[in-house]
This record gives structure tokens, C-alpha cells and sequence, in this order.
């Protein structure tokens, strides 16, 4: 299946890829509200992209406490340090 293909690219390659992904970016906001892809595809353009921008960064905290709940599973203890290492993708560093 071509979404199948598409979702394991880690790229936009193509036009059909840019069409995907214009997609999953509606699936996205769709499901996150509770709403019909037809609702979300006649959204102006301003609100579909505030949208899916909380949408999105809904989703990105919700993985980032999974992630936290899956360490505090594996281990003995109830903290979780986490390490920020973003000062490596400075030019300067």
C-alpha cells in the first residue's frame, strides 16, 4: 500500500509524499478533535494551521510522558532525571 510506504519514509521524496502528507497532517487534526476529515478540509487555511500545531504539540507532550512512564516502570525509583543535550545542535559547540 502506498501509505504504508509512505509512513516509513523519513522524507518527502515526491509529489504523491507531499499529497500524504497533507493528509496525515488532516487525520491529525481530525482526530485530535473529534471531528470529519470533510469538517478539517473546510477549515480556513489560519485555522487548520493553529489546529494542527496544538494538535501536534498535544501529541508531543502525551509521548514525552509515556516515555517518562515507561523509565518509572523499569525502574526501583519514582524520579526520572532527564539530560538536555540540545546545546549540541548549536553552531558554536
Amino acid at each position: 500500500m502506498k501509505v504504508n510506504d509512505f509512513l516509513k519514509k523519513k522524507h518527502i521524496e515526491t509529489a504523491d509524499d507531499l499529497g500524504f502528507q497533507l493528509q496525515l497532517f488532516a487525520y491529525t487534526v481530525a482526530k485530535h478533535y473529534g471531528i470529519s476529515l470533510q469538517e478539517v478540509y473546510s477549515m480556513e487555511e489560519s485555522m487548520f494551521k493553529q489546529s494542527l500545531a496544538w494538535a501536534m504539540a498535544i501529541e508531543h507532550e502525551r509521548e514525552i510522558q509515556e516515555k517518562k512512564d515507561r523509565l518509572r516502570q523499569n525502574s526501583d525509583s519514582d524520579e526520572v532525571v532527564e539530560f538536555d543535550y540540545t546545546f549540541l545542535e548549536m553552531e558554536e559547540y
